[in-house]
Formats: structure tokens, C-alpha cells, sequence
């Protein structure tokens, strides 16, 4: 009978290892009970023990460990040959790691920006390497690149959201604002440079004065074309060869903003000398 029973065993585990099917800790759990046992033993095999807690020779020694690993109970207790030749008739199955839940964060989860603006966002997926799929909801409000790099295209509210290419279950979402784009700023600085033109002779200066609006800084100075030097305070000194260019005065506080005279460099003239030759009498 000892004999019968170990080779129906053998027979029951071939059959089981060629078609065992996969199950985690989680699956093993949902059956914790007298009537309804799962246990795991061996490290990585599951068991349905559900028909032999009630012919246990112990009881229900063995009921606590429905729905666990019971490898420590089981050890606890001498066993036979023929008990752990039993335990084939009952294998199920293979246990498995669940794969690590997947989650997807977003930065920033708050954006305000103006229509033409853009906003760079930053997805991190945890347990995934498949990256994330962009959305904007509504589609009206803007564009998103593949990068994450967002583009507003009309005014009002609504969501970009990054949802991992592994499991699209899992998203995250930020909330966008878009404004209407800002009026220029009624305090733009301003330069005005007086003289607007001048003819200076070769070697000599002139003062150029600049005028500037919304600005305490000032001015700095500059010249093109070879026409001469330049002071901080805009004393021009004329170079010694005749030719044209410009004076420049460039805000301090924007350099974007400047304003330019024209300067000419002339030689001075020398006049003929038109006295007449002496007379003489006849």
C-alpha cells in the first residue's frame, strides 16, 4: 500500500511539473482557511491542502498556515518519507514575484503661463523603463512634445497628464493655466542723443548729450567707423583723417535701447589767397 501511494505521488508530481501554473504570495493568501487551504512549502511550490486538513494526523496544527508559507511548521515537526511523498498529490503550483507595482509622478503639478509660452514638465516612473505617453486635455489649450516640453495655444485651464507606455493604468496629471499674453510695459526705457547729426573738423570736440526716460543708470558711449574717441561724458575728440560714422549712447540698465548720431569729419579749408599783384606805372 507504502508502495502504491509513493508511486501515485510520483505519477501526480510528473504530471504537475509539466503544466504547473504561476501564482504569487497575494494569490496564496486569498485561501487562509480550514476549508479553503493554500500553503506554500519547498521555498517555491504552492499547495492546495484544502482535502487534507481534515485527515490530518495533527489536527489543526497545520490550519495556521493556510494562506502562508508553511515551511517553518512544517519543519518543526518530524515527518516521514511517505508524509513528504505526499505532498506531490497536493502541488498546484509555482510561486512567483509579483512585479513591482509601477507609479508615475509629474513636475511641476502646477503651471501658470501665457498663451505662446511654453512649460517644460518632468515625468519619473518608478519600476518601469518604457517612459510615458503625453496628453492635454482639452487639446484646444495647447501642444506637448515627447519630451514633456508643454506649448500654450489658447486661454483658460485644464491638464497635462504623463501615463507610463507599461501600464496605462498608471498617470499622473499637472494642472496648467493659461493667461493672455501681457501688454508691453508702459515703463520702457528710452535714449535720445542731441546732437542727432554733426560736422566736425579734423582734431577738434564736440559735446554730445543723451537723454533717457525710465532709467537712472545712465549711458554708455561708443563710436564706429575710426571718427574719434569718445568720453564717459560724451566728449567727442575728432580723429585726424576725414570720414563718417556714428555715436552711440547704449542704456546702462537695457542695452537693447540705445540711439546713434551721425558724425562727418571734414579737413579744414585753407582760403586762396587772392591779393592782387603790384602795380607799376608807366
Amino acid at each position: 500500500m507504502k508502495k502504491l501511494i509513493m508511486i501515485t505521488a510520483f505519477f501526480s508530481a510528473s504530471v504537475a511539473n509539466a503544466q504547473l501554473p504561476s501564482y504569487t504570495l497575494a494569490n496564496v493568501a486569498a485561501h487562509a482557511t480550514a476549508t479553503d487551504c493554500w500553503m506554500v512549502l519547498n521555498t517555491t511550490k504552492v499547495y492546495n491542502f484544502t482535502p487534507f486538513v481534515s485527515i490530518h494526523p495533527g489536527g489543526s496544527a497545520m490550519v495556521p498556515y493556510c494562506g502562508k508559507d508553511g515551511a517553518s511548521g512544517f519543519a518543526s515537526v518530524p515527518h516521514t518519507s511517505n508524509a513528504v511523498a505526499l505532498e506531490a498529490t497536493y502541488l498546484i503550483g509555482t510561486l512567483v514575484t509579483a512585479p513591482l507595482a509601477i507609479s508615475v509622478t509629474i513636475t511641476p503639478t502646477n503651471a501658470n503661463t501665457n498663451v505662446g509660452g511654453t512649460v517644460q514638465f518632468k515625468p519619473t516612473v518608478a519600476n518601469s523603463t518604457a517612459g510615458v505617453a503625453w496628453t492635454v486635455a482639452p487639446t484646444t489649450l495647447g501642444s506637448i512634445s515627447a519630451s514633456g516640453l508643454f506649448t500654450a495655444l489658447a486661454v483658460g485651464g485644464g491638464t497635462v497628464t504623463a501615463s507610463s507606455l507599461q501600464d496605462t493604468t498608471k498617470s499622473a496629471s499637472a494642472s496648467v493655466t493659461v493667461s493672455t499674453t501681457p501688454p508691453p510695459s508702459p515703463h520702457m526705457i528710452g535714449v535720445t542723443v542731441n546732437p542727432s547729426a554733426a560736422s566736425v573738423n579734423v582734431g577738434s570736440k564736440v559735446q554730445f548729450k543723451a537723454t533717457f526716460t525710465n532709467s537712472t543708470s545712465g549711458v554708455t558711449w561708443s563710436t564706429t567707423g575710426s571718427i574719434g574717441t569718445i568720453d564717459k561724458s560724451g566728449v567727442f575728440a575728432a580723429g585726424l583723417i576725414a570720414g563718417t560714422g556714428t555715436v552711440t549712447a547704449t542704456s546702462v540698465d537695457d542695452p537693447t535701447k540705445k540711439s546713434s548720431a551721425q558724425v562727418a569729419i571734414t579737413t579744414i579749408s585753407c582760403a586762396e589767397d587772392k591779393t592782387p599783384p603790384p602795380h607799376h606805372d608807366d
